[in-house]
């Protein structure tokens, strides 16, 4: 296999810094790429915290625009791992079972708060508090708009279910790859 990286990473490694001389020494590298993933969480429990206190102060189904641009992250994560042919959604797998449930009662919170949030400005007319953002809303709401908020909460229950059973059918295939490592290791 080539050591020559894709083009695309190539520019990616040069957005991030990563061949800057600012890395310093290995050791100082990899507190940076640390510190640099930290960045990445904290961001998108922040665009999630935005999200959330827009819908609350009244934007509504616009605030969803925050939450989506805060998947810009796990995309650009996803892609960099696949083009550097690591299996992203195998490292995900790996995940210690209690940060897993942490992140998703977290997730799952945050949802159902957030989704709760649109709901009652959409039924009452009004935000759980008015900042004046002038997205007050009549008390006939279409069935429409009701759809999409309810299609949208249970879209995410799918997409947790999904995940789940996505994560336990990696860590059965990434014990089964260990398993097989182990035992052409034995036979050596």
């Amino acid at each position: 296999m080539s050591d020559k990286k894709k083009p695309t990473n190539e520019l990616a490694n040069r957005i991030a810094g990563f061949n800057d001389p600012s890395m310093g020494d290995e050791r100082e590298r990899d507190v940076i790429l640390r510190a640099y993933t930290f960045g990445a969480v904290v961001s998108t429990y922040v665009f999630f915290a935005l999200g959330l206190l827009f819908a609350i102060l009244g934007a509504g189904i616009w605030s969803a625009l925050i939450i989506i641009g805060s998947l810009v992250t796990s995309i650009a994560i996803s892609s960099y791992c696949n083009r550097e042919n690591v299996d992203f959604s195998m490292a995900m797998a790996r995940v210690s079972p209690r940060r897993l449930v942490i992140g998703n009662i977290v997730g799952a919170v945050f949802a159902i708060v957030w989704v709760g949030a649109i709901v009652f400005h959409m039924s009452r007319g009004y935000p759980l508090i008015d900042a004046g953002m002038g997205a007050s809303t009549t008390l006939g709401v279409s069935t429409g708009t009701y759809s999409i908020v309810f299609g949208a909460a249970v879209g995410f229950i799918v997409a947790i279910t999904l995940m789940t059973i996505s994560r336990f059918r990696k860590i059965k295939q990434a014990r089964a790859e260990a398993a097989r490592a182990a035992e052409i290791e034995d036979e050596d």
